[in-house]
């Protein structure tokens, strides 16, 4: 059965109720025609004239009542009334046929029967004494009966007989009347929640459309705003590359040969282009976290040669006053193993702000301790105190807000972006870590970072001392699974100045050699899960790692198809020690290449020719990339660096111009630029260059090291 809405509830009781009327004139008209007939056979007499007068009355009424259910009147009301005038009809019935000797109060039946269609049991008891009431009157005054009578004892037995017979048949009615009525009710309430699901459903669609449409318009802001940082990028970066790169020429040439006073000046012209550049890098990692790209490369080090190293760089930059450090790490602090740069980048800028808001004669405590049952479990946390101006409770979680600060009137007292605790927070964070502030005001602060011991990803073994400054700066990755065997071939590497990096099976190998740019890799063919000869057919499928020189040390005599699958060297256990080190040098010694940069920065060409040629290096220059194809298709140089974004020809139309001519496609590309490189632009280019470095601070050590590692590799 198909559920009912409300109004169509509504709608079938009127068409009952305007049925119940019709039928009313069906039923004076049945009790006109049984009068006559009675009355024609002789079983009671009969007023003619009254008796129609009577029935047109009731048709009338019954009309009457039609149009008043049909107008919409309350048949709560209605019920009663047109009940009433039936009871009167069949009594002036009862007196027009006689009385107490005419059958005519059978009558009565009907309008017990009709209540107990609109209405329950109690409504048939109701109109049952008022039928007695009713008919005992009439008796009394055609004088007919008396109070308690033999005539009033068989009038009120007859109607005692009548609806007692009667009684539980039309409560039965009235019983499945009121079932059918609350099923109708069911199926009304059903088809309003039914309505109402629909409803929510339609509005649910709508609502999901127009989170759609929303989700769109966010992606495209999204988009739009990672352009407009990549364009800023471009855009601020250039200039502060001149700005960072003659600065320093300047510092280095001129310092001793002009007066202190203008040499403080080029120091300052300095410090704020390094400072407007951090500034920088701070809104582009904000950007790259919220955007979900941020990468972390984990390793382990020692935290106290980080925090001293650290602390060393900020002696340096403070020139106002050297401010006084004191280091508090215990020698039972195990090597932590974590993003390294982002380590230090959260310690920096936590001293920062200790510097910032602390007297110039106080101390900054920096300490460290392990919280686990053994120096394999647990976590770090590394803290540090100032005995500054202090923070007041109320404001320890705004401090943690992107670009938001205590006091960000214009009269404040201390400067800043407002990113740097917020960039804390985040990288440790994404490094399954949490930050903690206990401060208030005039009693200093205590920032502390908690950092699990062991990251998720894959170790970067390193030799402790490699984390003090030594000459050992290349690296050679050992896949070896066997300790005894890693620390042989270790030693042999670290007396000839490399620093052995382990890889215990492939996979892992594959992620160190793709993240830590090995000089030289060592690799054994028995290891669990990837074996060796699979290892090297992916190292040498891999754009990433493919040029890195391969010597094979293994206890499998197979040189030939180590050879075959692009291994530059074989050697069977037990190695002979001197000739594998005088191979890896063959493999990795250096030369002076010749250079052709393609730059639309003019600046640059001069920045890069002053500092570059007093290495030795010969530098050609192109400043559109039309011309810079042009030019390496002619002098084949040994290394090129390619800007992206210029005029024209960019960089991306130039690395590919090249990798499709034979004659420029194996020369090693360095992209020194200022545009924040995307993972779709590393995509772009993984298969056409060779290294990436961002134009800024330090771009001059990372372009030499760059080169250093290609010529090696080449070579």
């Amino acid at each position: 059965m198909r559920p009912l809405s409300a109004d169509s509830a509504r709608e079938s009781l009127l068409r009952f109720d305007l049925n119940v009327q019709r039928r009313h004139l069906y039923v004076y008209i049945a009790a006109l025609i049984t009068a006559n007939i009675g009355a024609a056979i002789g079983v009671f007499p009969m007023n003619v004239p009254l008796a129609v007068t009577l029935c047109a009355g009731a048709a009338m009424g019954s009309g009457v009542f039609y149009w008043l259910f049909w107008r919409g009147v309350d048949r709560r009301i209605l019920n009663p009334l047109w009940m009433a005038v039936d009871i009167a009809v069949v009594t002036t019935g009862v007196y027009v046929t006689g009385g107490l000797g005419s059958p005519w109060f059978i009558w009565y039946i009907t309008t017990t029967a009709a209540a107990a269609f609109v209405g329950g049991a109690w409504t048939i008891a109701v109109v049952g004494v008022a039928n007695t009431v009713a008919y005992l009157t009439v008796l009394f005054v055609m004088g007919q009966v008396r109070f308690f009578d033999a005539a009033f004892t068989l009038a009120f037995s007859r109607m005692l007989f009548l609806f007692g017979a009667s009684y539980f048949f039309l409560v039965g009615v009235s019983r499945l009347q009121e079932k059918r009525l609350r099923i109708r009710q069911l199926e009304a309430d059903e088809s309003r929640q039914v309505n109402e699901l629909t409803r929510l459903t339609a509005e649910l669609q709508q609502r999901s459309r127009e989170l759609a449409d929303a989700n769109r318009h966010i992606q495209e802001a999204n988009r739009l705003k990672s352009q407009f940082l990549a364009n800023m990028s471009h855009e601020l970066r250039t200039p502060m590359n001149s700005i960072i790169g003659f600065s320093e020429i300047l510092v280095d040439r001129l310092d001793g040969h002009i007066d202190v006073k203008h040499a403080s000046f080029l120091r300052h012209i300095l410090a704020s282009g390094q400072h407007l550049l951090s500034i920088i890098n701070d809104i582009l990692d904000l950007s790259k976290i919220e955007a979900g790209k941020m990468e972390i490369y984990p390793e382990r080090f020692s935290i106290r040669a980080v925090v001293e190293s650290v602390c060393t760089v900020m002696r340096g930059m403070t020139r106002d006053h050297v401010p006084t450090f004191i280091i508090e790490v215990p020698d039972d602090v195990p090597p932590l193993e974590a993003d390294l740069a982002k380590f230090k980048q959260v310690l920096f800028n936590l001293l920062s702000n200790a510097i910032k808001f602390s007297p110039p004669q106080l101390p900054i405590t920096i300490s460290a301790r392990h919280i686990g049952p053994t120096p394999e479990e647990g976590t770090i946390t590394v803290s540090v105190r100032d005995e500054g101006i202090g923070i007041d409770p109320k404001h320890h979680e705004v401090i943690f807000e992107e670009f938001r600060q205590v006091d960000g009137t214009a009269r404040r007292e201390f400067g800043g972006t407002g990113l740097g605790l917020a960039l804390v927070k985040k990288f440790i964070e994404l490094q399954g870590g949490y930050v903690t502030v206990q401060s208030a005001p005039g009693k200093g602060s205590i920032f502390a970072f908690t950092l699990p011991v062991h990251s998720r990803a894959a170790v970067v073994s390193r030799a402790p001392e490699a984390e003090a400054p030594q000459a050992i700066t290349e690296r050679v990755l050992v896949i070896e699974d066997d300790a005894h065997a890693y620390e042989l071939i270790s030693s042999a590497l670290g007396s000839a100045g490399y620093l052995a990096v382990r890889a215990r099976h492939g996979d892992e190998a594959l992620k160190i050699a793709r993240e830590s740019r090995p000089v030289a890799v060592t690799l054994d063919l028995v290891l669990p899960g990837l074996d060796g000869w699979e290892v090297l057919k992916r190292l040498k499928g891999d754009p990433a790692t493919r040029d890195i020189p391969v010597v094979i040390i293994s206890m499998i005599e197979n040189r030939e198809l180590g050879v075959a699958l692009g291994a530059d060297d074989y050697f069977v256990k037990p190695v002979d020690r001197e000739r594998l080190l005088n191979r890896i040098h063959q493999l990795t010694r250096n030369s002076r290449p010749r250079l052709l940069l393609i730059d639309d920065d003019a600046n640059l060409h001069k920045l890069l020719d002053e500092q570059l040629a007093r290495l030795g290096y010969t530098i050609e220059s192109a400043f559109t990339g039309e011309s810079g194809v042009k030019a390496a298709r002619q002098s084949s140089p040994d290394v090129i660096i390619l800007d992206l974004m210029m005029p024209g020809m960019s960089g991306f139309e130039v690395a590919g111009a090249l990798k499709e001519w034979p004659e420029t496609a194996n020369i090693p590309i360095v992209v020194l630029t200022s545009k924040e490189i995307s993972a779709d632009d590393r995509r772009e280019l993984q298969s056409k260059v060779t290294s990436f470095v961002q134009k800024g601070k330090s771009a001059r050590e990372q372009l030499v090291t760059e080169i250093r590692r290609l010529r090696r590799a080449n070579a």
